[in-house]
Formats: C-alpha cells, structure tokens, sequence
C-alpha cells in the first residue's frame, strides 16, 4: 500500500515469540497476517494483515483474522489489540473486534484502535 519508504520489517519479524500466518486461496499465496504477545501478560498485538486485491472478494481476511485471534487465545491471551485503517473498522466489527479510543494518524493515513477479547 505504499505506508513504508523501503520494507516494513522490523524487530517482531525475528522475534521467536511472533507467528506470521499466510492465507493460501487455490494454493497461491494471497494474504498474510502477523500476531505477538506484547509486555503486559495476556495482552496481544495483531498486525500487519494484508491480503492481496485479487484475493479479496474470496474473503481472505476474515480466516487470517480469525486464525490469529484464536491462536493467541490458545497461546494464553486474554485480549489483543489492533490498529486498524479507518476504513477496516466495520470488517472487524463484524468479526466482533470493539474500538478503543478515538481515530489517530499513523503514517500519515487514518486508523482506529481495536481490541477483541480472546476468552473462548
């Protein structure tokens, strides 16, 4: 989407403690998704969820997102945390995702924050 000058790697991509999913539709790989448990115990953060515009009307997203919060629950989460572009909101709403605090800019685009509770 173009947010980063160079690559949007970073410190969590090595991290042991952070699993990236792939989303597979027909065997190709169409989207991605990466999650990690933050410094407060019980507390995850899901991010960097991208699924390829060719693959979107295949609903992608949705099992990537799903995956993820089900495994950090698994993994002993208690909630996780999102920051999501304003207008993902609705999608994770629907996928039962609640905002937190007020729409703020990051990388010079809008994004609201979002929490899910990860008890089953």
């Amino acid at each position: 989407q173009g947010f980063f000058d160079d690559t949007d790697l970073d410190e969590r991509d090595d991290d042991g403690a952070t699993t990236h999913a792939i989303g597979l539709c027909g065997g190709v790989a169409g989207g991605a998704v990466r999650f990690y448990p933050l410094d407060e115990p019980g507390l995850w953060k899901g991010d960097r969820l991208a699924v390829l515009p060719a693959f979107r009307r295949y609903g992608l997203g949705k099992p990537l997102v799903r995956f993820a919060v089900r495994r950090a629950g698994e993994l002993g989460g208690r909630v996780m945390v999102a920051t999501v572009q304003v207008r993902n909101v609705s999608f994770f709403e629907h996928l039962g995702w609640r905002r937190t605090g007020a729409p703020a800019e990051y990388l010079g685009h809008p994004h609201q924050g979002m929490a899910i509770d990860l008890s089953p």
